[in-house]
């Protein structure tokens, strides 16, 4: 249960920062939300997964302590930079969990959305949905809230797509401020699709 706990509130500081940009003097470049840009193939054998991402998207595979390796771990697939005036690099996130022996997968799910309820401010939920991935039993969970603190505070969507495969729960994750949320939608929903849990 703490270990679930620790899980998700890793999540909530991720997703309420995401990436908030301090440089100052980096170029506006020209920056489109495309569909139809290339897509490369992420393989993570140590994992157990797959996935497509955008060719112009940065992977980070972040390190953790060898003693949590096999309890949690989260990889980061980072939206292009748009500027100095892009003060919320958008970011999609995959982490994986081991659930506890007295934790059934609808528990787990449960205990985040209490937990989102309990510390997010204004969270609204939007949807609570069962889904299939890569054949395999999953939940949607979206809903929106207000991140970070006056005067720097942001609305976001988040949408988390939680699958169960046995013990283990990988969890897919990304928020946006509405005024975005549609123009990545299209994106987010193939590489959703892509995803693959390896034999």
């Amino acid at each position: 249960m703490k270990l679930t706990v620790i899980f998700f509130f890793s999540i909530i500081i991720t997703s309420i920062l995401f990436c908030l940009i301090n440089i100052a003097d980096l170029d506006i470049r020209a920056f489109a939300i495309d569909d139809s840009d290339s897509f490369l193939t992420y393989n993570n054998s140590q994992l157990n997964f797959s996935i497509q991402y955008p060719s112009t998207w940065d992977v980070i595979d972040n390190k953790f302590h060898p003693e949590l390796e096999n309890i949690s771990s989260t990889i980061e697939i980072k939206s292009p930079f748009e500027g100095s005036q892009d003060l919320l690099q958008e970011a999609f996130l995959i982490s994986i969990n081991k659930l506890m022996e007295n934790i059934t997968f609808n528990d787990y799910v449960d205990n985040a959305l209490t937990q989102f309820k309990n510390e997010y401010r204004d969270f609204q939920l939007i949807s609570n949905n069962s889904t299939m991935i890569d054949n395999h039993n999953g939940r949607k969970l979206s809903y929106s809230y207000i991140a970070g603190v006056d005067p720097l505070s942001i609305k976001l969507i988040m949408n988390h797509y939680i699958i169960s495969d046995g013990n283990k729960v990988y969890v897919l994750s990304f928020g946006t401020p509405p005024d975005k949320y549609y123009e990545y939608l299209s994106i987010i929903q193939k590489m959703i699709n892509s995803f693959k849990i390896l034999e």
